[in-house]
Formats: C-alpha cells, sequence, structure tokens
C-alpha cells in the first residue's frame, strides 16, 4: 500500500508490502524490513528495523500525527494516494484553511504575527507549549493576517481560533 508522509516541507512516498512477521517500507530509493509490536494501546510501539529495535510513541491529532523518538517529536502527516490527490488538487487551486485553530490544549508561547502582517504558505504563527513540548502551528495559506485572537501566556483549548488570515487570491 502506498502512502505519502510529509515532515515540514519535506514529502516522502512510502510504499507497505507485507513480508513475513513484518513489512517492507520503500522509500527515497532504499528498502527496509520492518516487525512492529505494540507495548501500549496503539501509543506505543516498538519496531525492529533490519535488526535494530526502537521505541515509538504515537500521539493522533486529527489528521496529523505526532512521532516521539528517541526524545525528539516528529510531527507528519501520513496521507492514502487519494487522499493525496485530493490535496494536491485544493492546494493548486488556492485553498486552504484561512482560520488558524489551536492544534491541542496548552499554552501560547509567543505569537509570532500581528494583524497586517503578511505571511506565506508554512510560515510558523505561533509557538504552542503542550505536554512539556513546544509546537509550531503554521499558515496553511499565503495571505495577510487579518486578527489574532490570543497572546503569549495564555492557555487555549484543542479547536480554539487563534488567527485569521485573509488569503491571497491566486
Amino acid at each position: 500500500m502506498k502512502y505519502h508522509v510529509i515532515i515540514g516541507d519535506s514529502h516522502h512516498e512510502v510504499l507497505l508490502e507485507p513480508e513475513g512477521a513484518g513489512v517492507v517500507a520503500s522509500t527515497d530509493g532504499q528498502s527496509r524490513h520492518l516487525e512492529v509490536a505494540t507495548l501500549k494501546d496503539g501509543r506505543a510501539y516498538s519496531v525492529i528495523m533490519n535488526g535494530r529495535s526502537v521505541d515509538v510513541g504515537v500521539e493522533e491529532r486529527g489528521d496529523v500525527v505526532d512521532l516521539l523518538i528517541g526524545g525528539r517529536r516528529y510531527t507528519v502527516d501520513v496521507l492514502g494516494e487519494r487522499e493525496y490527490l485530493a490535496r494536491s488538487i485544493k492546494a493548486a487551486q488556492g485553498g486552504g484553511d484561512t482560520s488558524v485553530r489551536a492544534v491541542m490544549t496548552g499554552i501560547v508561547r509567543d505569537v509570532l504575527v500581528a494583524p497586517g502582517d503578511v505571511v506565506t504558505a508554512g510560515q510558523v504563527l505561533f509557538i504552542l507549549e503542550a505536554m512539556k513540548m513546544e509546537n509550531e502551528v503554521k499558515a496553511d495559506v499565503a495571505g495577510t493576517v487579518s486578527s489574532v485572537h490570543t497572546e503569549a501566556g495564555v492557555t487555549v483549548e484543542q479547536g480554539d481560533l487563534v488567527i485569521e488570515i485573509d488569503a491571497t487570491e491566486a
């Protein structure tokens, strides 16, 4: 099965094929045999990759997944082929969310934009601290910040409206 994995600005096509007790994961011209054991209710795994064990924590936030590997957090977006193509078409048409919401409950550590600022798609808008980890929240679209609904030090709930952007016409 083919997946599209997006980590920051980096896109990787990953092909997973069953093999023996595990799977073969092929990406970027390399293949690796993986065996996966669940350690805790779908939130912690032990992955044996080419004979080496790696513990992986998984936190799901809607369409986005945070992987905790070796004490580092990697925010990844995992899409099936259809979903990836649909998103690509939407992006080509200038689509994207102009309402930027808190991705989880946490404390706003820093707001990096103000009303009137011009932003690009993928630009970091604010830093949200949750579970002692700082998460960069980025713009889906290019445009002008029309309003900011919070400030540093404020606690926000998941889904709270934080920033609104007037999207630039394509």
